[in-house]
Order: structure tokens, then sequence, then C-alpha cells
């Protein structure tokens, strides 16, 4: 075999062996906010995540934006679920996480929390760590808790 055959033979074969990419093959990525809005009425509503209720499949990429400044993005120990990585994120204009295990992820800003700043994640089934993560509620301070039991309630009533 000449070498150009051979040179052809193997452009053929690597083009062969990359499959194309269909928009539809790229997963989504969803996208929190945090927010700071200082027309909003109430301190829950200044401080705030946009979504409050996330809802994901198992494996799916969450990319948080706008921890900056004095916000962070915290997961709550004992609002995750068991094998789950606990996380915070602080200083970052933009990080993406993967989340593989499923129930509700309890986050908050550690900083805002205190006035209700708060956001539930569900990835997949939440009913893998729900009862737990409710359990907890009574050790967050007021706002918190206020915030984590609207949220409970608007995925349960979402759940039907």
């Amino acid at each position: 075999m000449t070498s150009s055959l051979k040179l052809g033979a193997a452009i053929l074969a690597g083009a062969l062996a990359v499959a194309p990419v269909w928009a539809e093959d790229i997963p989504e990525i969803a996208v929190v906010h945090q927010t700071i809005d200082p027309s909003a009425d109430t301190p829950a509503h200044v401080f705030r995540f946009e979504p409050k209720l996330l809802h994901v499949q198992a494996g799916a990429t969450v990319r948080f934006k706008g921890s900056t400044g004095r916000h962070t993005v915290t997961s709550i120990l004992r609002m995750i679920p068991v094998g789950a990585r606990a996380f915070e994120i602080r200083g970052k204009p933009e990080l993406d996480l993967t989340f593989d295990k499923e129930g509700v992820y309890g986050i908050r800003c550690r900083v805002h929390g205190r006035h209700g700043m708060v956001m539930l994640l569900v990835v997949g089934d939440p009913d893998a760590n729900l009862e737990e993560a409710k359990a907890h509620l009574s050790e967050l301070g007021e706002a918190e808790r206020a915030g984590f039991e609207e949220l409970f309630a608007e995925m349960e009533a979402q759940n039907g």
C-alpha cells in the first residue's frame, strides 16, 4: 500500500470514528442565578436564588451564576442525600456542578440565608432523602426555615 493510500485510509477511518453530535444530544445545563434586587419589598426578595425551586434529572449539570462579593452557594449538610458531596461556591461568577445522587438538596447563601436566601434543588426522585431533609428544618434560622417550608410545599403541590 502506498503512503498516500495509507494516509487516505487513516483519514477515512478517523472521520468514521467521530460520530456526529446533534443539538438534542448535548445535555442542557440548568442555570441558577444569585440575585440582589434592591427594589424588592422584603429582604427575602432582595436576596434570592432564581429559580428557588429547580428539578433536574440525576447526572444533570447546574450552572450557578453570581457567587460574587460575599455571596455563597452552600449545601446544608443534613439536607443533602447520603453519599452526596457537600459543596460551597464563593467568589466565582460562574461554576458548574453535576448532581448524580437523587434526592433534595437544601442550599443557602451563607451570608444572606438569614434573610431567607435559600433554594431547593430536586434531583430525580425527591423521596430519597425528603423526610430526613425536612427533619432538620428546626435547626435553621427562622427565615431559612420559612423559605424551605414554602419550597417543600410548592414541590409537593407540583408532584400532586
